[in-house]
């Protein structure tokens, strides 16, 4: 009976692209005890068994015609008459963001407010309860779309085996947010601001092992070059206005209110430079589009998260910690218990509370969803920053 249980479990995840065919491992077929075989084909991480039970709900909606497209027209939203919502309120119903369609089906009332929230929070848009054009182009995309998605997705969390174990910090770049997991329970998940379009954050797994309070800025050269270097042939005091200095044939910015790394940094070897760090500037956590940086992770609340990895070293109490970011000055601290670090790329997924969310492919790298990691948007001369 266990033999059947597990052996249907492996034909479930087997073919996450229609049209796929199934093959015994030739492992399974040549054991002499098939069953501890098949118990290690099995994935363990629960994201890609989420992702697929999502999948396969969406193939019933394919199955059932998909959901309807609301027409392009003025903007629909609380208090509004229209018989466009009543398409909404349909197209709505069909992905569970409305519970139900309602008996006044042309009236923008506070459930379709509240299910428009809903839709626009899994697909990464701006929560106001709007539909404008963004959320009408996420509304109207077809079904055969989202499942490919989600599809892709369920192949890039095979290929990269995802057993993380119980303790890291996961950073999803195409949802521009960061998670901490700890005996392998979410303590929390916060917002990040990530790479923009043209300097995208790169993938890559490492552990974090130090952190800098007050940390300096090393200008990289890219950016001295395309930024910093105008500004002072526009104003000739521009470093002094920055806290910024020469140090050895390098501009470096000192610790303060206008250093973009804020009041910590979390270091981890990588062959990219880029780190996470706190910021000066943490009302860009409230934006929904957050691709904004050279590189780097800005991570939101990053004093919570080096008082959380600092928790349990004797010699960091919360006191001593809050000493030294209030001191100013630059203080290296190497982690006694580091924590892996993992930087991601789902632009489908489906959370620990069931809730199925989508991203914008904001990188391109959705077509490299079969690419080996170290080919996908990779640059080794990039340098990070705020």
């Amino acid at each position: 009976m266990r033999f059947r249980v597990l052996f249907s479990a492996i034909l479930l995840l087997a073919p996450p692209v229609r049209g796929e065919t199934v093959g015994l491992s030739p492992a399974v077929a040549q054991a002499e005890d098939p069953l501890p075989v098949l118990q290690d084909l099995l994935p363990t991480d629960a994201a890609l068994w989420r992702l697929r039970d999502a999948i396969r709900h969406y193939r019933e909606i394919e199955a059932n015609g998909g959901w309807i497209s609301v027409p392009p027209g003025p903007k629909l939203e609380l208090g509004v008459q229209d018989s466009r919502v009543a398409l909404l309120r349909r197209r709505l119903a069909v992905t569970g963001d409305l519970p139900e369609v309602g008996t006044q089906p042309e009236s923008f009332d506070a459930a379709v407010d509240a299910a428009v929230r809903r839709f626009q929070g899994r697909h990464g848009l701006e929560v106001d309860g709007v539909v404008g054009v963004n959320t009408l182009a996420a509304l109207n995309a077809p079904v055969t779309e989202r499942l490919a998605t989600m599809e892709l997705n369920l192949r890039r969390i095979e290929r990269e085996h995802r057993e993380w174990g119980e303790r890291y910090v996961v950073v999803n770049t195409a949802a521009a947010s960061y998670r901490l997991v700890d005996h392998g329970r979410q303590v929390f998940e916060r917002a990040a601001i990530v790479g923009r379009r043209s300097w995208a954050t790169p993938q890559l797994d490492s552990v974090i092992d130090r952190l800098e309070f007050n940390p300096y800025w090393v200008v990289p050269p890219r950016i001295a070059r395309l930024e910093v270097l105008p500004g002072i042939r526009r104003d000739p005091d521009y470093m002094l206005h920055n806290d910024m200095h020469w140090v050895n044939g390098q501009i470096r910015q000192d610790p303060g209110p206008k250093n973009p790394l804020g009041k910590v940094k979390f270091l981890f070897l990588n062959a990219y430079d880029v780190y996470l760090h706190d910021t000066n500037s943490p009302q860009l956590f409230e934006r929904w589009d957050r691709f904004r940086s050279h590189g780097c992770m800005r991570v939101a609340r990053a004093l919570d998260l080096a008082g959380y990895l600092l928790k349990d070293d004797p010699a960091w109490p919360a006191q001593r910690i809050q000493e030294a970011v209030e001191s100013g000055q630059t203080v290296q601290v190497r982690l006694s218990a580091p924590i892996a670090l993992h930087v991601v790329y789902d632009t489908a997924w489906v959370d620990e509370a069931g809730i199925i969310n989508f991203r914008v492919d904001v990188y391109g790298r959705d077509s490299d969803a079969g690419a080996p990691i170290a080919e996908i948007g990779h640059d080794r001369q990039r340098r990070c920053a705020a």
